[in-house]
């Protein structure tokens, strides 16, 4: 992996990564309802336990070199945060009503 920056991580608080025996670099996976992703653990106190953050803007690749692992053949550099999040629409418009709120995962080592 190279530099954090370009890291497709779930940051994990220390005391829930021992409950589910994840280390730093152990590749887990992460389901909803909706879906699921594969990403790298990283232990990180800045988390509040039984709660994970993972940074926005990894999974697409149409964004050219930022986020395109290789854009000429489509392929991410990340998981895309959009696979956890169900359907929510907005009931006239049709337009996307979710703008963040509460999605329940399940994380789990592989």
């Amino acid at each position: 992996m190279g530099d954090e920056s370009q890291e497709d991580v779930l940051k994990i608080n220390p005391l829930d990564a021992k409950r589910l025996g994840i280390k730093t670099g152990d590749t887990v996976k992460v389901t909803s309802p909706a879906g699921g992703i594969i990403v790298k653990a990283k232990l990180w106190e800045g988390v509040r336990p039984g709660t994970d953050a993972k940074c926005y803007g990894q999974g697409h690749w149409a964004y050219g070199r930022v986020a395109a692992m290789d854009y000429h053949t489509a392929r991410p550099r990340g998981a895309n945060n959009n696979e956890l999040l169900p359907d929510d629409y907005e009931r006239l418009t049709g337009g996307t009503a979710r703008n963040g709120g509460f999605t329940g995962v399940r994380i789990e080592r592989l």
